[in-house]
């Protein structure tokens, strides 16, 4: 009794079950090392950022220094956009306003890109062992009318064909369980980068303001 006997064996609504479940499974992989390297890669952004600038109190210094990466970059680019419609602005409080603003929908749409691929894996998680379940229920149903037709309800009979179907359930939480610890873990990544890149922004907000209303003094 093994997956590939039950594949070979069961009817096709069963093999159909297993051929959508493993597609199901390579998806939700994929998404899992997918994000696991874009995660990495913005933290390391945002650490090494962290590290070089952000305790650097004049703002040209930042401005100068843009070798940087992921999602503080994007940031950065927000804030260049804003260099030329700040001046516009005469009180402190109104500068301060902009650049929340812009910084805000610049986090909004970082979010957005963070979150690209969990409905995914909520949907594999959360789907998968019903489909494996489905695939068992119509398994064992095939094997006791098959049962009933032969007239013969002994051990070696009835065993074979229900541990065949079971497997279906097996596979269906094969595929859910590592969505579901993915997703659970993305979205607390996601959660903390985002607070992280929200810090960032609340001091450039700061440094930016300060220093459009220093120049204008």
């Amino acid at each position: 009794m093994n997956l590939e006997h039950a594949f070979l064996h069961g009817n096709s609504v069963v093999m159909a079950v297993f051929i959508f479940l493993a597609v199901m499974s390579f998806a939700s992989w994929y998404i899992i090392f997918w994000k696991a390297m874009t995660l990495r890669r913005e933290y390391r952004a945002y650490n090494n950022f962290r590290a070089k600038f952000i305790n650097i109190i004049d703002w040209s210094a930042h401005k100068n220094l843009m070798n940087v990466d992921g999602s503080v970059k994007f940031l950065l680019a927000e804030v260049k956009k804003l260099e030329a419609i700040l001046p516009l602005y005469s009180t402190h409080d109104a500068k301060k306003e902009i650049l929340t603003m812009h910084l805000t929908q610049a986090l909004d749409n970082a979010r957005l890109e963070f979150d690209k691929g969990l409905t995914v894996l909520a949907s594999i998680g959360s789907s998968s062992p019903f489909i494996g379940l489905f695939g068992t229920v119509w398994g064992i149903y095939n094997a006791l009318s098959n049962i009933a037709l032969q007239g013969n309800a002994g051990l070696s009979v009835v065993a074979g064909p229900m541990g065949e179907a079971l497997i279906a359930t097996a596979v269906g939480l094969f595929a859910a369980i590592p969505a579901v610890l993915a997703y659970n873990s993305f979205v607390r990544l996601n959660r903390l980068l985002v607070q992280n890149l929200r810090h960032i922004a609340e001091q450039i907000t700061i440094y930016l303001s300060n220093e459009a209303q220093k120049h204008k003094n």
